[in-house]
């Protein structure tokens, strides 16, 4: 006789509407822009109330970032597999024991070798385009890229519990605020992007990451 637990009903149908949301947010801001639809017609589109919505979301504002999260989820999946790839040999040793470099490195690797272009690109498509000096829009993907960096940080204690906890702090901190501001920079270089993101844009991304970096001076771990 199977011991598996039978599937909880009531989440799954929560979890389903917090997708339709999100997926009708996301489709409503890249046709319109972040400010041209509202909270009823999130709800229309996706099929439920709008006390369904707010259930959910705190706002327009909280829904942005979290259709930001969704357009970023499928990288920092791949960033978090490529952590562990790259920190597999490492011992599981007590707190104080792990190499604190190795693994920050490990992360700096895992960095390049994962599709932020097409993320930011998507995200600054969502987000209306905007120009530089639009700070409700830097403060929606930056807020995003923040969760993401935060996820990032438990998996690593995780991972590896000896890390010092200011070092993974700072470096973590460093390097998100670093991939937000060259994502400012080279969405200005390429204001034309699209979702699929061409090679000579992809190779400046390259160059840019690799001096963000070299400045946090971890390393590399190719």
């Amino acid at each position: 006789m199977s011991t598996d637990p039978r599937p909880d009903g009531r989440s799954t149908l929560l979890a389903g509407r917090r997708v339709a949301i999100l997926d009708a947010a996301r489709s409503l801001a890249t046709e319109h822009g972040p400010d041209g639809f509202t909270v009823d017609q999130v709800a229309m589109r996706a099929g439920v109330s709008r006390r369904t919505v707010f259930n959910h979301f705190a706002g327009l504002e909280a829904l942005l970032v979290a259709v930001c999260e969704q357009l970023l989820a499928e990288t920092t999946t791949s960033l978090l597999a490529e952590v562990d790839r790259r920190t597999a040999a490492l011992p599981a040793e007590e707190p104080g024991g792990t190499d604190g470099r190795t693994v920050l490195a490990a992360v700096a690797g895992a960095a390049r070798g994962v599709d932020l272009p097409t993320a930011i690109a998507s995200i600054h498509l969502v987000l209306g385009a905007p120009g530089p000096g639009d700070e409700r829009a830097q403060h929606i993907s930056r807020t995003a890229f923040e969760h993401v960096g935060g996820r990032l940080r438990e998996h690593l204690q995780r991972r590896a519990p000896g890390l010092d906890d200011l070092d993974l702090d700072l470096t973590l901190a460093l390097m998100f605020s670093g991939i937000t501001t060259l994502a400012d920079r080279w969405l200005a270089r390429h204001p034309d992007l699209r979702h699929v993101v061409p090679d000579a844009a992809r190779a400046d991304w390259d160059r840019l990451l690799d001096r963000l970096l070299d400045h946090l001076r971890v390393g590399r771990a190719d």
